[in-house]
């Protein structure tokens, strides 16, 4: 979940719509990685991360891979995430493909790494940049859900976007 980094810290913590909207993923993905690992472990709130436009919410999961899994294998069962693709999955999908007259490309996905004893960490983002040439083509996306802001989640798309901005040096 990304916050603006205007607001105060607890405004973060209680917005209940925000807090919504970051539970559906957790949940999501606790129910895929139960089945399929041993020892996970996360944390009962998430935790406040804070760069210097945007303040997320985050949940880490540590947990050991059941065999013949990995970090891979688990991350791509993860993604998409409800935060690219809604909740129920399935439906949200059917629903998305109904609305939406574009492929929405790019604009989210999964970054992380995988050592060859099959460790590692990913993190769920909903931004991302595609290159060609001396072109870049930005991407990201707004978790929606039915308390949200039209209005509000385009501006959150907006610092999102201003984000890939700096990291190219665009703006």
């Amino acid at each position: 979940m990304t916050f603006w980094i205007a607001r105060r810290e607890t405004d973060c913590w209680l917005h209940k719509k925000d807090r919504h909207e970051h539970e559906l993923v957790t949940q999501a993905m606790k129910q895929i990685l139960r089945d399929r690992s041993t020892e996970l472990q996360l944390p009962s709130s998430p935790q406040l991360i804070t760069t210097p436009t945007l303040w997320h919410l985050g949940t880490p999961f540590e947990g050991k891979a059941n065999a013949g899994e990995n970090a891979l294998t688990l991350a791509c069962l993860l993604h998409p995430t409800p935060a690219l693709s809604g909740f129920p999955h399935q439906v949200a999908k059917k629903l998305i493909a109904e609305l939406e007259p574009f492929d929405r490309e790019l604009f989210g996905g999964i970054v992380g790494w995988c050592d060859a004893e099959g460790n590692g960490e990913w993190v769920v983002t909903i931004r991302c940049a595609k290159l060609h040439g001396n072109q870049v083509r930005l991407f990201a996306g707004a978790g929606i859900v039915p308390a949200s802001s039209p209005v509000g989640e385009w501006r959150e798309t907006g610092v999102k976007l201003s984000t890939m901005l700096n990291v190219f040096g665009l703006h």
